[in-house]
């Protein structure tokens, strides 16, 4: 027999919770980098207008940004 604890539910609403803010975070950091890297080989597969669109400098900046207030929270946590 396992020990049921109420709010044994909360795990799975967690990992969705997580899902749903760290994919879309990982997405805006890393894709513009891919094509960016993908432009420079000159290697775009499909849609080329939107490869050269995610590899324009607003969007590394931003990529950039939000890449840097992850690290801050990261290392803010560690700190205190």
């Amino acid at each position: 027999m396992s020990n049921h604890h109420w709010n044994d539910w909360a795990d799975g609403v967690a990992i969705v919770l997580q899902a749903i803010v760290y994919i879309p975070l990982l997405y805006i950091i890393l894709m513009p980098w891919l094509c960016l890297a993908l432009v420079k080989l000159g290697k775009i597969p499909f849609f080329p207008g939107f490869f050269q669109a995610m590899a324009s400098t607003g969007w590394l900046v931003a990529s950039g940004l939000v890449g840097l207030v992850i690290l801050f929270v990261v290392v803010r946590g560690f700190v205190r």
